[in-house]
């Protein structure tokens, strides 16, 4: 599998909600990072940092839309491009904003992920 594929595996894992089925993708010791802004934010290391990643962004928000645009693939590096809908368990406001990744891949699996979405558009409706 490509590091293309790998990614594009996780991000239909991702559309149905398969956590378990993200993490088969993701290495060990990788290093999971977005924006310290939100609430599942900041560095996360390896299953169970990207574990806690995904159940703090669950309980800050209901995943409402989920396109992926574009991706494009440098070596072990992968980019991508898309938007996220969501709305916010506590305020029920929705948003939809833009978001870009960038995923190195080795040996099948993500060693680093640093995701770089529209932050002030998802926090304002937390």
């Amino acid at each position: 599998m490509s590091p293309k594929q790998t990614i594009e595996t996780i991000f239909a894992a991702f559309g149905r909600g398969d956590i378990p089925g993200i993490l088969a993708h993701v290495a060990p010791d990788c290093v999971w990072r977005q924006p310290k802004a939100l609430p599942w934010g900041g560095e996360h290391r390896g299953h169970e940092g990207v574990q806690t990643f995904f159940a703090r962004l669950d309980a800050a928000s209901e995943t409402t839309l989920w396109e992926v645009d574009e991706i494009f693939e440098h070596g072990e590096n992968v980019f991508a491009f898309g938007r996220h809908g969501a709305r916010g368990r506590k305020t029920g406001k929705s948003e939809v904003s833009e978001w870009a990744f960038r995923f190195k891949v080795r040996n099948g699996k993500v060693a680093y992920y640093a995701g770089y979405p529209d932050s002030a558009e998802i926090v304002s409706v937390l």
